[in-house]
């Protein structure tokens, strides 16, 4: 038999390249951050809402907030810490969210970065971020303070205004009780007229009694202008009827209000003269 010889031939050496990263797909590498600000504004938008109760988890993928469409955008408003997170911005699943799944990649950094410094160095950044925190607070405290003040000022003002017209409408009041307890000038108007005037005093005290209990004890938000108009024209008629008018300190009272706009073409000074309880007394 023959024999054969061969050889093994040695592997030929292979250059290995190193292997260049592919592209990132770029819709996946978009991650979407929000505010505070901006989540409560993308909830309170009609629109914006539909969309959000739409989102993706950005840990996985799944649908994070469909069951948000389930509820109106008021409560869904209180809820965002069950699909938001505030550390890092992100909208999350159930599960990556509120079940210990949910590694936030801001705290992930930031423990790296606490891994090479100095306790005194830790230390000055948590007094830094705890007087960022007290600053916050007070700048919070200082605004509801500023808003409250305001509130008040509003409130005193309506007080005022209530005060004022129930002034006003107490002197129409008595203007009209004088007018019939005068019997002697009230049989010269004639029994019509002196029906009239008796009828306008019963509506007067009526509703000065209740502008009084507005100013004391408010029970609308602002004036009793549907009141305060009666008022006006019940003074308006017992002057047409008897050719009186009130007088308050010398002066003719002023029906019109400092609030009121000034009459189509008429050019008031805001210093006018207050007698009368007019435009210039408020």
């Amino acid at each position: 038999s023959r024999l054969s010889v061969g050889f093994f031939a040695k592997p030929r050496p292979v250059a290995h390249c190193d292997a260049m990263p592919a592209e990132p797909d770029a819709a996946a590498s978009e991650v979407k951050r929000f505010t505070r600000d901006d989540i409560e504004a993308v909830v309170k938008n009609k629109d914006q809402f539909k969309a959000f109760c739409k989102e993706k988890c950005a840990e996985c993928g799944k649908p994070a907030t469909k069951n948000a469409s389930t509820m109106p955008s008021a409560v869904v408003i209180h809820m965002l810490d069950q699909w938001w997170c505030r550390e890092c911005g992100r909208v999350l699943c159930q599960a990556h969210r509120i079940q210990g799944q949910h590694t936030c990649e801001r705290l992930d950094q930031q423990k790296e970065r606490n891994k090479n410094i100095t306790h005194e160095q830790l230390a000055s950044q948590i007094a830094e971020a705890e007087a960022r925190k007290q600053a916050i607070e007070e700048e919070k405290k200082a605004e509801a303070r500023r808003a409250a003040e305001a509130e008040e000022q509003q409130r005193l003002v309506r007080k005022d205004r209530r005060q004022l017209i129930a002034k006003k409408a107490k002197y129409v009041e008595d203007f009209l009780q004088g007018l019939a307890r005068d019997t002697d000038a009230a049989a010269a108007r004639g029994a019509a007229r002196r029906d009239e005037l008796l009828e306008l005093y019963t509506r007067a005290k009526r509703i000065a009694l209740t502008l009084y209990n507005e100013y004391e004890h408010p029970t609308l938000p602002g004036l009793a202008e549907e009141d305060w108009q009666d008022v006006k024209d019940i003074y308006e008629r017992a002057r047409e009827i008897t050719g009186m008018f009130i007088a308050v300190e010398g002066q003719p009272l002023d029906m019109a209000n400092p609030w009121d706009p000034p009459p189509p073409g008429a050019e008031q000074s805001v210093e006018a003269d207050g007698a009368g309880l007019g435009r210039g007394l408020l």
